[in-house]
């Protein structure tokens, strides 16, 4: 309809409707607005009363840490937990998820303390799995487990908090924690990423010593309102991480022992002993004893030593006849193997007292390849012996046919002088021939007895020289000390000088008169002196320039032996020479 058509009360009551449907138009607009505001302020509230049960929760559970009941039985569980746990489980990481179920929302870093090097070394890390997890991706784990805190970069406040096992707020945060191993701004900006509120750290700390530390972060919506679980939590892990410590410590030992133990080269057996010394049963032995006597180690356990001796020859050891008169011992003996052969073997003994168990530790070494050598060497050395004793036999025999062909020779010599050189070259061959004759009956090859020489010599001489022995005295007072062969010949060989001339030249016109021998040791001196009572040798002889043969052979034997001569006349003649013996080396 045209509206110049309508009339003016239709127009009014069109516009009127129109009015009336714009109004409750607004009203439902206004409705709305309303209603979503409310809704806002519903999300809101909704939103506060979240937060407000979870502050509730996390009051609830701080509450019931801090309840007597809720903390014993916490505290007595993880107590049986470390009875419990096994001894290969890293226990760093155990006590690591422990603290990490009294802080919520937090995490905690665990380091061990490493004494000999000064360093904490992050051993483990628990608690929330979304903060861990944003760690890892921080830096990679083997980045984390590998950043070693010096003790020495440590500020000397950061050095108290982490030696003493009491909860330290840490003001420095992250970056204090970290030793300043991370660069400081990455330590706050991991702060922030990780909604960090509140930071500690404590050490595990006991009895002066400390084992590691740890660092606790919480969160901003998850303060620390109760520290004495946590506490309670470190002094009891401290005590379990230097009992445990003290544990791996003797399981090391233990372990190195019986590696030493199996490993040796030699049979080890333990038996006890009763207070007679009568052997008791194995206690333990090692695999070197199952090896030689090819029995199992259970079999030896039911053992006893009887059962391994070879009696004949046990019966026969020092240890045998005296078991418990020295608390060390070594001797030989045989063992008897599974397949009843016998074994000898030179066993160390040592006994002692533990838990007042008398015990015997015996270590017995397989001597089967040196006793064969003994074998050999004591034939070879008996060979030797023999040719050494024959080669002797034959030197003494020549001297003693140059000898009889000398006395052959002089009964064809009218010319006394002459027949004298023969002569004293006939006692010369006899007295060297005497050494070797001596060397052949003694066990010793170079030595010699030289006062039982002196005596034979002398008794020899005096049958040769003195027409009338009983006109001449003999006095030896020698020692009977042994000589080397090579000093015994010299010296041998002056004795027949000295007292030839002494027999020769002092006493003429069958004078009675008397010569003393004397040979004595000093150490390291050997004196010998030969004097007589007789005319003396003349004013105007040099014994050291003299043409005599005799006492030029005397000064020429001295030098070679290193000796000093001395001559005195003051009642008649003596002759004295001091030397020392050298050492010669046999090759």
């Amino acid at each position: 309809m045209d509206i110049s058509n309508k009339s003016r009360e239709q127009l009014l009551a069109e516009l009127k409707d129109s009015y009336e449907e714009i109004s409750i138009l607004k009203k439902e607009n206004q409705k709305l607005k309303n209603d979503n505001q409310k809704l806002k302020t519903d999300n809101q509230k909704l939103k506060t009363d979240t937060q407000k049960v979870k502050k509730d929760n996390l009051k609830l559970k701080t509450d019931n840490l801090g309840d007597d009941s809720f903390h014993d039985r916490f505290i007595s569980q993880t107590v049986l937990d470390f009875l419990e746990l096994p001894l290969k489980q890293d226990i760093y990481h155990f006590i690591a998820g422990k603290i990490g179920q009294l802080i919520g929302e937090g995490f905690v870093i665990i380091s061990i303390y490493r004494p000999d090097s000064e360093i904490f070394e992050i051993k483990s890390m628990a608690g929330d799995p979304q903060k861990i997890k944003i760690l890892m991706d921080t830096l990679p784990e083997e980045d984390w487990y590998n950043l070693n805190i010096q003790w020495n970069v440590l500020s000397q406040k950061g050095r108290k908090i982490q030696a003493k096992n009491q909860l330290h707020p840490v003001e420095a945060g992250f970056f204090e924690i970290m030793g300043g191993q991370l660069p400081q701004e990455d330590c706050r900006n991991l702060e922030e990423n990780l909604d960090i509120g509140e930071i500690y750290a404590i050490g595990f700390e006991w009895d002066g010593k400390l084992y590691g530390s740890a660092g606790i972060f919480l969160s901003n919506e998850n303060p620390l309102e109760d520290a004495s679980a946590i506490q309670t939590m470190v002094n009891l892990a401290a005590v379990v991480l230097k009992n445990r410590t003290a544990e791996e410590a003797l399981n090391d030992n233990e372990e190195k022992f019986h590696k030493l133990f199996d490993n040796a080269n030699d049979a080890i057996f333990l038996h006890k002993l009763t207070e007679d010394g009568i052997s008791g049963k194995f206690v333990e032995v090692n695999s070197v004893t199952s090896q030689i006597l090819g029995y199992t180690h259970e079999e030896l356990l039911k053992m006893s030593p009887r059962d391994i001796e070879d009696i004949e020859s046990f019966t026969c050891s020092e240890y045998a006849k005296n078991p418990l008169k020295k608390d060390k011992i070594t001797f030989e003996t045989s063992l008897i193997s599974k397949d009843d052969v016998k074994i000898p073997v030179e066993i160390s003994t040592h006994i002692f007292t533990l838990n007042r168990d008398k015990l015997s530790l015996s270590i017995a070494r397989d001597i089967t390849e040196r006793k064969k050598m003994e074998e050999e060497l004591q034939v070879s050395l008996e060979e030797k012996e023999m040719l050494l004793r024959e080669i002797h036999h034959r030197v003494k025999n020549n001297l003693m046919i140059i000898s009889s062909l000398l006395n052959l020779e002089s009964r064809y010599i009218e010319d006394q002088e002459v027949l004298n050189v023969f002569k004293d070259t006939q006692n010369r061959a006899r007295s060297m021939a005497l050494i070797h004759d001596r060397l052949y009956q003694s066990s010793h090859f170079k030595s010699i007895d030289i006062g039982d020489y002196i005596r034979t010599l002398a008794a020899d001489l005096l049958k040769t020289y003195a027409a009338d022995s009983d006109l001449i005295t003999l006095n030896l007072n020698v020692e009977d000390v042994m000589v080397d062969i090579n000093t015994m010949i010299p010296v041998g060989l002056i004795v027949n000088e000295l007292l030839s001339n002494c027999l020769k030249h002092a006493f003429p016109d069958d004078k009675r008169g008397q010569i003393d021998i004397n040979f004595h040791y000093n150490h390291p001196k050997y004196l010998l002196i030969i004097e007589d009572d007789g005319v003396g040798v003349p004013e105007n002889i040099d014994h050291k320039k003299t043409k005599s043969l005799g006492l030029r052979l005397v000064n020429i034997l001295s030098d070679q032996i290193d000796g000093t001569v001395e001559l005195k006349r003051d009642r008649g003649t003596q002759f004295s020479i001091e030397f020392e013996e050298k050492k010669y080396v046999y090759k």
